[in-house]
């Protein structure tokens, strides 16, 4: 009896652990997507997640399993910038666009 109450209050928990929250969105810049190839990397705490790459729409997805801020780091043409998000443990839009500043640094901010 104690093995059945065992499986099932595991079985119950199981999804709480397995969810995973999404973040996605497109990636622009001042003349359109960032297209293929663009890393978007999380850390959240202590954990990192991916990176994953754009598809040629500029549009990335990042699974990452906790709920809280994360910082997204994302890489284009050999440079990076970083943006605060939070994870929910549903998926989250985070369209991202990017800009260079004077002295060529890569920015981003919510678009």
């Amino acid at each position: 009896m104690d093995r059945v109450l065992s499986a099932v209050a595991l079985f119950c928990l199981l999804p709480l652990a397995a969810q995973a929250g999404e973040v996605f969105g497109t990636i622009m810049t001042d003349k359109g997507p960032v297209g293929a190839g663009a890393k978007v990397a999380a850390t959240c705490g202590d954990t990192s997640y991916g990176p994953a790459s754009t598809d040629n729409r500029g549009v990335y997805r990042i699974a990452i399993d906790q709920v809280g801020k994360c910082k997204l780091t994302v890489t284009h043409d050999a440079r990076s910038a970083t943006l605060d998000v939070v994870s929910f443990d549903n998926a989250a839009q985070t369209d991202i666009v990017l800009k260079l500043d004077a002295a060529g640094k890569l920015t981003a901010s919510r678009g």
